[in-house]
């Protein structure tokens, strides 16, 4: 996975709860039950997308002994792909097994599962212990940020615990839920008029870059792997996450334009979908034994995934709209 998608996951887990709110009374059966509620709407896809990745990967595997070790292989990750266990075992076989990007689904799954406690919690703090909670969660993830780089741990090791697991994912989720409070929470409306706001924006998107330049190269303590896949970002996210939910500067208003609306309603099947097609690309291309230019196969994936999201997404809009009229009869 690119490190363009692994911001963009950063930004994702960040916005993601800024517009949902939870309905039931918080608990055990409750938090259960929105979990599935919100992650139903893509686990179907996960699924088509992980049959189709566990095609390649049992395909790979030829000759007797080695094809019964891969079906094996490939049995284990389907299993736990299915129950979206990824990022709760700490071995990088499973991680990015079969569809390589539902590692998110796994870590989304339990952040929605502990959102209505949370909220419930937060909803009565006051602006100023909001404001301290998501500053002192933020402190104790770059402390142990820290502490996981002057320990030296592996490069795997510190990628899994500062990026994949769960548990430190639900601190960055945290703050968030923090900002989303503060954000329903407004008395009135900024008198800071739009050109400040556009500034603003433009501030959040060139540290954002900065960021991005410092991951890249990795420049420096904050360029190291504890650093750079989590707490390097959080700032400029939170700080983005904000200006585009006020929605006064040029960059929220142009990002609220009706394409790329589109385009972000397509966004959570397209990101489900694209790694497995390009591994069906690939074997294409190696069976037939072609070369395309990169700039044509990047056009393709993205004209395929397109068409691919949509095609989906009209298809789940008539089956649910063909449970709804037989529910309605009965």
């Amino acid at each position: 996975m690119g490190d363009h998608g692994i911001r963009g996951a950063v930004r994702f887990l960040m916005t993601c709860n800024y517009y949902d709110r939870p309905r039931t009374a918080p608990g055990l059966r409750s938090a259960i039950a929105f979990s599935l509620k919100k992650i139903r709407k893509l686990y179907p896809l996960h699924l088509i997308m992980m049959a189709a990745a566990f095609v390649i990967c049992a395909e790979g595997a030829s000759g007797a002994a080695r094809l019964a070790r891969g079906v094996l292989s490939c049995a284990a990750q389907l299993v736990v792909s299915i129950f979206l266990l990824q990022t709760w075992i700490p071995s990088s076989r499973f991680w990015f097994c079969l569809n390589g990007v539902a590692w998110y689904l796994s870590v989304q799954a339990f952040l929605y599962a502990i959102f209505p406690p949370l909220l419930a919690v937060l909803k009565k703090a006051d602006v100023r212990r909001l404001r301290c909670i998501a500053a002192v969660i933020f402190c104790a993830q770059c402390l142990a940020s820290f502490v996981f780089w002057k320990a030296g741990l592996s490069g795997k090791a510190a990628f899994y615990l500062t990026y994949l697991c769960p548990v430190f994912r639900a601190g960055d989720f945290t703050i968030s839920c923090c900002m989303g409070c503060l954000y329903h929470s407004r008395k009135q409306e900024s008198g800071l008029p739009g050109g400040a706001f556009s500034l603003l924006e433009l501030a959040a998107v060139l540290l954002a870059s900065g960021c991005l330049f410092i991951a890249a190269r990795q420049v420096g303590v904050l360029g190291a792997v504890a650093f750079r896949y989590n707490v390097l970002f959080t700032p400029s996210a939170v700080l983005l996450v904000w200006l585009l939910a006020v929605g006064k500067g040029i960059i929220s208003r142009l990002l609220s334009a009706k394409p790329f609306l589109w385009l972000a309603g397509l966004s959570p099947y397209g990101f489900l979908i694209h790694q497995v097609l390009i591994r069906y690309m690939e074997w294409t291309a190696d069976k037939f034994s072609f070369t395309v230019h990169p700039v044509v196969w990047t056009l393709t994936v993205y004209l395929l995934t397109l068409c691919l999201s949509s095609f989906y997404k009209a298809l789940e809009r008539r089956v649910r709209q063909r449970h709804t009229q037989t529910g309605a009869q009965q």
